[in-house]
């Protein structure tokens, strides 16, 4: 199983929010990039980014600085945010971002997103943010009626690498992952899923762990980590034996 390390992007800045609030933003190290070479420098094979301005926006705002990082460093990036439509899909894929996350637009355009997994094989996520169980979209700002298990069933034979599961009302609070929701989602889907949201200590790595499915490939992780509660080699070291 896989940790990624996450860097939310926003006015170029490493930031996290709580619960997807634009009002609840706590600002970490400035420079992104920085801190993408720290935690490379700690192990990870994966990071975790998401430009927080192109979530809101509906466009690439911060992708420079994205690609500079996977230019500069040796790791594999995700990148999720703001990346609506196929030119923002090709410009992240032709410069070597390893994945890219889809989420507005895998509710609202689902064949556009097949035809896109099928272009770039083995390179698009399905982000599934939820509110009480059902999608949130558009930086989180609106819910859906549409459920996790309906938006994961949309595209189980669609070629996805992965699902990226996160229960926002979680997300940032560092009170532990809704791993029942988790448990429901992997049990109802042969996709690989990533958990992401809540984690606060290596305690709640070490629950993850011990989650008796194949599918389960990764754990994302963003709080807990700028606020000292463990370190990448920590975490790396309980899910990945490294």
């Amino acid at each position: 199983m896989h940790f990624y390390p996450a860097i939310d992007i926003k006015n170029g800045k490493c930031i996290r929010l709580k619960k997807g609030s634009l009002n609840e933003i706590t600002e970490y190290q400035t420079d992104p990039l920085s801190q993408a070479k720290d935690f490379y420098s700690m192990g990870t094979s994966w990071i975790h980014i998401v430009d927080i301005d192109g979530a809101f926006d509906g466009k690439n705002i911060n992708h420079e600085t994205i690609l500079k990082i996977k230019k500069e460093i040796n790791c594999n990036i995700q990148v999720g945010g703001g990346i609506r439509d196929y030119k923002s899909v090709e410009l992240f894929l032709n410069n070597n971002i390893d994945r890219i996350v889809l989420g507005t637009v895998a509710l609202k355009k689902p064949t556009f997103v097949k035809e896109i997994c099928k272009s770039f094989p083995g390179k698009i996520a399905v982000g599934l943010d939820t509110k009480k169980g059902l999608i949130a979209i558009e930086g989180w700002s609106k819910t859906s009626n549409v459920t996790f298990y309906d938006l994961a069933k949309k595209y189980e034979d669609a070629g996805v690498s992965a699902l990226i599961l996160t229960d926002i009302d979680k997300d940032g609070l560092m009170k532990g992952v809704n791993q029942q929701q988790l448990e429901s989602l992997l049990a109802s889907t042969s996709l690989n899923v990533i958990a992401s949201g809540g984690v606060s200590k290596l305690h709640d790595l070490r629950k993850l762990k011990k989650i008796k499915s194949k599918n389960l490939i990764g754990v994302i992780s963003g709080r807990a980590i700028y606020e000292k509660k463990f370190t990448v080699k920590q975490a790396l070291k309980i899910l990945e034996d490294i």
